[in-house]
């Protein structure tokens, strides 16, 4: 008789029990639907007059220049000549940013799935300089979300937010 230790066994159904995504038969009820921006508006990458914080992430100092991320939106950029009375000098609008990094007058920021280089040399008139297509893996799934939700179709586009939703046919799900 072939006998399995017992913590073998404890692992094995631990991995099939907590899978990060899994699709199962039809479910309804409130979950997370994503909110798609087309493909075509991920090539939107402009100046834009200073806009409301929202979201916020990275951050850099670059001499008396402040570069702050707003989530899936773009790049607010800062006057720091007098740290108590910063002054919003405009917004490099990057669809779908998770990140971003300088070096000297190059910006590098991800969009989607994509790498780009921006010079801002002149921060407010940013120009692409590069766009590598697919370098980054896309989150499918809403993140630190436990639950069901409609399952993302790439070919809608960009996922830059996940809303709540009655969901009648979910197919996925997150469990922990």
């Amino acid at each position: 008789m072939l006998r399995v230790p017992l913590f073998l066994t404890a692992f094995v159904a631990l991995v099939m029990v907590s899978c990060d995504k899994g699709e199962s038969p039809f479910q309804q009820g409130m979950g997370k639907r994503p909110v798609y921006l087309s493909a075509n508006a991920l090539d939107s990458v402009k100046n834009l007059s200073p806009q409301p914080i929202n979201l916020t992430g990275t951050i850099y100092l670059q001499d008396t220049l402040f570069f702050m991320l707003e989530q899936k939106k773009g790049i607010h950029v800062y006057y720091l000549n007098n740290n108590s009375n910063p002054v919003a000098l405009t917004f490099f609008q990057i669809p779908a940013i998770s990140d971003f990094t300088l070096n000297g007058n190059i910006l590098y920021a991800d969009s989607w799935t994509d790498l780009l280089s921006i010079d801002i040399s002149d921060i407010h008139n940013i120009h692409v300089l590069s766009r590598t297509r697919d370098v980054f893996q896309p989150i499918l799934f809403p993140p630190l979300y436990t639950g069901i939700f409609e399952c993302a179709d790439e070919s809608k586009g960009a996922i830059i937010a996940w809303e709540d939703a009655y969901l009648d046919e979910a197919r996925c799900e997150r469990i922990n």
